[in-house]
């Protein structure tokens, strides 16, 4: 089992690791280079998870007048909120796949962080010993150069962070990097939670929302016990995703912390904008034509009702691709 744990995924990180090493001289511009590779392979993922999670979010309300409903008949309330999801378009098992795809990864840059700071034949808690150019020939992918010589152990170093004077396969002494994953984590979570929650929260929802606080703590927790090449490759994959929501999902829940972004419009709310006001529009032909001429009144992303026309809108959409 080990060795097909070591052929299919920690070997293929080490040689990305070494090329791009080869490339940048630097062993932690290395990392930040395979992670933002990583981070666009599974671009798509990250879209689909995002939209199952607020496809969730939204059916929340019709979820809550279900179980009101049929509370005690566990059989309808399955059928009811199957229909339900089909009339939606949303699938609740979607929002698990990323995390699915990425944990291996995660647990394949700790392993390979290991064989590269101990030697392949190393181990955690034994003498440092990088590996070598000899080692990596033989997990060397033929089209991938070698940049070390045989005896030649990688420099695991990272010049612009001064402070690891130890490398990256060690610790962070100073505890900079875990602390700086904790608070970058925290952003990209809630980033994650739509800036207006429904008023009643499934236990799903609730759950996530709650992971929001805990998860940065957990991550500066072991990001400490960890070589601090890892926590580097998790500060960098989380920067990418704060990215990514940027442009995706807009600020979040993150303007009840800093109040000042809800004067900043991200791509994500002009998105939105013009979702709701497609809504209205289709309302308006489904009723024979527009309606009464008045001060329209101005598109919230709280608005419940816009919402609600809103994800139906999205269902359909959904069910046409």
């Amino acid at each position: 089992m080990t060795a097909v744990w070591n052929a299919f995924l920690v070997h293929p990180v080490i040689n990305l690791l070494v090329a791009a090493y080869g490339l940048l001289s630097d062993f932690g511009l290395a990392i930040v280079l395979v992670t933002v590779a990583l981070r666009l392979v599974l671009y798509p993922l990250f879209v689909t998870q995002i939209r199952s999670q607020r496809a969730m979010q939204e059916v929340g309300p019709a979820l809550a007048e279900l179980k009101q409903k049929y509370g005690k008949d566990r059989q309808k309330m399955a059928e009811e909120q199957m229909k339900l999801y089909r009339e939606r378009g949303v699938n609740p098992a979607m929002g698990c796949l990323p995390l699915l795809v990425q944990m291996p990864i995660l647990f394949a840059f700790y392993a390979a962080m290991l064989q590269m700071t101990y030697g392949l034949g190393g181990g955690i808690g034994g003498e440092i010993a990088p590996l070598t150019g000899a080692q990596f020939e033989t997990i060397r992918w033929s089209f991938i150069p070698n940049p070390l010589e045989a005896s030649e152990g990688l420099d695991l170093t990272a010049r612009w962070l001064p402070w690891l004077s130890a490398g990256l396969g060690a610790t962070d002494p100073i505890f900079i990097l875990p602390v700086v994953a904790g608070v970058t984590q925290l952003v990209a979570s809630l980033m994650a939670q739509p800036a207006a929650q429904p008023k009643n929260l499934e236990p799903q929802a609730r759950m996530m929302q709650s992971m929001a606080y805990y998860f940065p703590a957990i991550t500066i927790f072991f990001a400490a016990q960890f070589p601090a090449g890892l926590a580097l490759y998790w500060v960098a994959t989380t920067l990418f995703q704060i990215v990514q929501q940027y442009f995706v999902t807009g600020w979040g829940q993150l303007t009840r912390w800093l109040p000042f972004l809800r004067g900043i419009p991200t791509p994500a709310d002009r998105a939105l904008a013009l979702g709701q006001r497609e809504a209205i529009n289709e309302v308006e032909r489904d009723m024979g034509g527009p309606a009464p001429a008045a001060a329209p009144a101005p598109l919230s992303e709280g608005s419940e009702d816009v919402q609600q026309e809103t994800s139906r809108r999205r269902g359909r959409r959904r069910r046409r691709r």
